[in-house]
């Protein structure tokens, strides 16, 4: 009489066998492998984690785990039973992950993650139950690309402002040879709800030859730089004459003030010595 092996006992030894079979053609162990550089992605990129088995052994019988440690609940993606488990997903990643399936009998347990936003930044972790409790740790790093905005006042000074960009942008102007030009004072931080940061420079620009400088912001978490030129038009330099005019003023309002301040002494004294009385 032919029995059948229970469903869930064949699975198991194709469990053992595919270990087992792989273990003695190489004479090593299984290793679970990831990056040891972290990925890096812009919000609304699609990213891939990487996780392979090594030596090539299939992995369309494991179990694959995905998680986020610091998250509850940490599943971003389960696979078992050769097919994707959800019930316990994280629900800020519903919809949005998956395993190359076709890949699976070559090892690669790679997690492709489409829509990154800025709250998916983290370790993930690949971990394979079967394998000696194999895993890898990735780390994730998350970056809002920069947008800049500059004005301009008649006195060069110049503002520079990034909105809605993360990680904390590196900013800094410089003129047409590349000579970084100094800020006037240090950089204006704020950071909305969702931890993006907008940043406000100021700098006073010299006059040049062609009045064109160069606005620079880096992120070197993302590896990310972006750069403006801008040309300052010779009208929003003072002229000489402006510059003598503003001179002339100072210098006029100085005088008042020194007469006004030479007449109330004078009457003071006289008052004081009896000289002048005032009626009231």
């Amino acid at each position: 009489m032919k029995t059948s092996l229970p469903c869930w006992l064949s699975t198991m030894l194709m469990y053992i066998i595919t270990i087992s079979s792989t273990s003695s053609d190489t004479g090593g162990t299984v290793q679970v492998a990831g990056s040891a550089e972290p990925i890096v992605a812009l919000v609304g990129d699609d990213v891939i984690l990487p996780c392979t088995l090594r030596p090539t052994v299939s992995a369309v019988y494991q179990t694959v785990e995905w998680q986020r440690p610091d998250l509850k609940p940490k599943e971003v993606h389960l696979y078992r039973d050769e097919k994707d488990d959800l019930a316990l997903q994280n629900p800020s990643f519903r919809g949005r992950t998956s395993l190359f399936k076709e890949e699976l009998v070559e090892g690669n347990a790679s997690l492709k993650l489409t829509r990154v936003e800025l709250s998916d930044a983290g370790n993930y972790t690949c971990y394979i139950p079967l394998l000696d409790h194999q895993k890898t740790t990735i780390q994730l790093i998350v970056g809002e690309s920069t947008h800049l905005l500059t004005t301009q006042s008649p006195l060069r000074d110049r503002s520079h402002e990034i909105k809605g960009c993360y990680p904390e942008p590196v900013m800094e102007w410089c003129d047409v040879h590349g000579r970084v030009l100094p800020a006037d004072g240090p950089p204006e931080t704020s950071r909305d709800r969702e931890g993006c940061y907008t940043v406000t420079s100021h700098v006073i620009v010299p006059k040049t030859d062609n009045n064109t400088f160069t606005c620079r912001v880096q992120q070197p978490e993302i590896k990310h730089m972006k750069e403006r030129r801008v040309h300052i038009p010779d009208q929003m330099f003072p002229t000489q004459c402006q510059s003598s005019w503003l001179t002339g003023l100072v210098a006029a309002l100085v005088g008042v003030a020194v007469g006004v301040a030479v007449v109330a002494g004078g009457l003071y004294l006289l008052i004081k010595i009896g000289m002048l009385t005032i009626s009231m």
